[in-house]
């Protein structure tokens, strides 16, 4: 058999359940397949010794000569049906792997099994509309949770649903028509989600903060509610317009640089619907989609009552809450683009590759102070002042083509300093002009910035590895210039970066990268576990450690938007934590803790509201810089608390603990001391 030809057969193939790793095939469309590949799926089965009735599914792999012989022997007669058996056989070193599936175990079990028939089966359309139905409640969405029996029992189960031979039943629905005598569909109260703001909301705090606001720009904002995003940005000068279903029905939907789909999708209780607002807002997005939606975990459904892929609240509102990573899958198989993390529940989606790659690199260029370092000036020789070269005629063109030099780490381009025609016919070639600079003022300013940029490159490339973002093929021009007089080729820097990315696996490397940076006065090292520090220290770590943040950054946000950051030396993972009034207080309470597993590409989300037991943080002072707010009253406060000879290993003593120990010496928390109580008890002054 000619296995070349086989795999050309499968990459034509019109019938079938198409997937990334292979098309699968029900046994009955075999006929409507070409000889050869009905052929080739009699040699799998004379290879695995099983005969025609052995298996009701076949797998043709997209690569390799492999075909999988899948048996599903209640495929009519279950909704979803299970797998039972397995023949994966290779034609090309005729070797088979064959294995079983207990059905009291979690076996795999089929979805969508219309489009493996041929499409005039007389059972295509009662497949079709289960799958239509399913899609509807949302069931389709997080696909690599679905796949096994026992995950879809439970989601079944936690959506309020069974199934009644082919059809989906809500049992939620028919508890309340058993008790009520009413089966009428829930309305839905779309517009009461709708907030009164007296400030830009998220999404549009964070497309002001990165810039892409401005006087130039336009926005759109696809489902804008009352509206109040739209008149502050008009306000501020921004060209902005809305379009609302209920608040601003006759407002055009038109097309904009910017587009914002802020917390939409998680009020639409149509699964269809949903997807064709998303797509429908990315449509009109010229540059860039905002896409926010709520975040929420198990308990935010336990609290409310279920209804399809969501909630309904007691005001009829509906909400689907996503986990973080739920959020960026929908995005990216609606769209069909990988979408930014921003911060929890908040993605930035790009139109053009070169943007999106100028975007992420902008993010990892550290702000930093610029080293200048000059040589003594010389003593004057004369009594007279000379007269003045054209060097110091053009003082300011020099400082601002030095100040550029310094900015990219190397020689600007025509395009990255449009003063350079100016520079060679005033003084001299760019080239000249940057030798006798660092003459004059030694080589440290421009080396120091030439290793920042570097490392800032560095950590782009580690990242967009990480993600393996498609985007990466599609460098801007400012990037190609970087790469080119850095490393020499893109091949050489994506090496290093590759490099430097899989260091992180090595426990080792962490270690000495987190000792490296407490040394430098960069955040607490607590022995060989962890590094501690506030999260606006985190661009001044040693590269290997912003990578490793960074690649938790890709999964949940910008690490800023917390207070304290702890890098996990060994487990590969990243906390961050968030108080309240980190900057204002003394000894801070914990609200919510994030752990980021990067192994696993899991977040978790715990929060300490005011029935959990209070957690402040002590001795502030090690994870902050010395020019933070009030650093050395945190300093002076922290040497009291440690004077009052508590147990302060670990997190330090229990919030009742540290209480009862300043009521029983009669003190205070006075702003950022500890004072002497007078009269009545209490704490106070936090």
């Amino acid at each position: 058999m000619d296995l070349s030809v086989l795999a050309k057969q499968v990459a034509r193939l019109s019938l079938g359940k198409r997937l990334p790793e292979g098309v699968y095939v029900h046994v009955e469309a075999l006929p409507r397949l070409s000889a050869e590949l009905r052929a080739a799926v009699d040699a799998a089965a004379a290879i695995a010794e099983v005969d025609a009735a052995a298996f009701h599914v076949v797998k043709f792999a997209k690569r390799g000569a492999k075909i999988s012989l899948l048996a599903y022997p209640t495929f009519f007669q279950e909704a979803f049906p299970c797998l039972t058996e397995s023949w994966v056989v290779d034609l090309a070193s005729h070797s088979v792997t064959h294995r079983t599936y207990a059905p009291d175990g979690n076996p795999p079990i089929l979805h969508r099994k219309e489009v493996l028939l041929p499409p005039d089966h007389p059972r295509v359309p009662e497949f079709a509309a289960l799958t239509t139905r399913a899609t509807e409640f949302g069931l389709f969405e997080d696909t690599k949770a679905i796949g096994t029996k026992n995950a879809w029992t439970a989601k079944l189960e936690r959506l309020g649903l069974r199934l009644d031979g082919h059809q989906l039943v809500e049992t939620r629905r028919e508890a309340s028509a058993a008790s009520h005598g009413d089966c009428s569909e829930p309305v839905v109260q779309r517009h009461r989600t709708a907030l009164q703001r007296y400030s830009l909301s998220t999404p549009a705090q964070a497309l002001w903060r990165y810039g892409f606001l401005d006087t130039g720009s336009s926005l759109f904002d696809y489902g804008c509610g009352r509206g109040d995003d739209v008149r502050i940005l008009k306000s501020l000068g921004i060209n902005a317009t809305g379009w609302d279903p209920h608040f601003a029905p006759k407002e055009p939907k038109q097309d904009a640089d910017v587009v914002n789909i802020g917390f939409v999708i998680n009020v639409i209780e149509n699964a269809q619907e949903r997807r064709e607002a998303l797509a429908g807002a990315y449509a009109l997005a010229r540059k860039v989609l905002a896409v926010a939606a709520l975040i929420g975990g198990r308990t935010a459904y336990e609290r409310h009552r279920l209804f399809r892929d969501g909630v309904l609240t007691s005001r009829g509102t509906f909400q689907k809450y996503f986990s973080q990573q739920e959020l960026r899958e929908y995005i990216e198989t609606t769209l069909g683009r990988e979408p930014i993390a921003v911060e929890p529940g908040l993605f930035l989606v790009f139109r053009d590759d070169v943007e999106e790659q100028r975007f992420l690199a902008a993010k990892q260029t550290r702000a930093r102070c610029t080293v200048r370092l000059t040589k003594p000036a010389k003593p004057e020789a004369t009594k007279h002042a000379p007269r003045p070269t054209r060097w110091e005629q053009h003082r300011a063109l020099l400082e601002a083509f030095w100040d550029r030099c310094l900015q990219l780490g190397r020689l600007p381009k025509d395009s990255e300093f449009p003063r350079l025609a100016e520079l060679r016919g005033a003084v001299g070639t760019p080239q000249m002009v940057l030798r006798k600079l660092r003459e004059e003022r030694g080589e440290a300013s421009l080396e120091a910035a030439r290793t920042a940029r570097m490392e800032d490159l560095l950590v782009y490339l580690a990242l967009n590895l990480f993600e393996r973002r498609r985007s990466f093929r599609h460098l801007p021009e400012n990037l190609q210039h970087d790469i080119g007089c850095f490393w020499g080729s893109y091949a050489a820097a994506q090496a290093e970066g590759t490099k430097t990315l899989f260091s992180l696996g090595t426990p080792e490397v962490i270690h000495k990268a987190c000792a490296t940076a407490a040394a430098e006065g960069v955040g607490y090292l607590d022995r060989d576990h962890s590094l501690q520090l506030h999260s606006s220290l985190v661009a001044r770590l040693p590269a290997v450690l912003r990578i490793y943040i960074g690649c938790a950054a890709r999964l949940y946000g910008e690490v800023d938007t917390a207070d304290l950051v702890k890098i996990h030396v060994h487990s590969g993972k990243l906390s961050l934590m968030a108080y309240d009034d980190f900057s204002g207080r003394p000894l801070p309470r914990l609200l919510e803790r994030v752990k980021i597993n990067l192994r696993t590409q899991n977040v978790q989300f715990f929060d300490y509201d005011n029935s959990a037991p209070v957690q402040y943080l002590y001795r502030k002072s090690r994870y902050i810089p010395p020019d933070f707010e009030r650093y050395e009253e945190q300093v002076a406060f922290d040497k009291a608390v440690e004077s009052l000879g508590l147990d302060m290993a670990d997190h330090g003593p229990q919030a009742s603990v540290f209480e009862e120990t300043l009521r029983e010496r009669r003190l205070k928390i006075q702003d950022f001391a500890l004072v002497p109580m007078h009269g009545g008890a209490g704490t106070g002054g936090q």
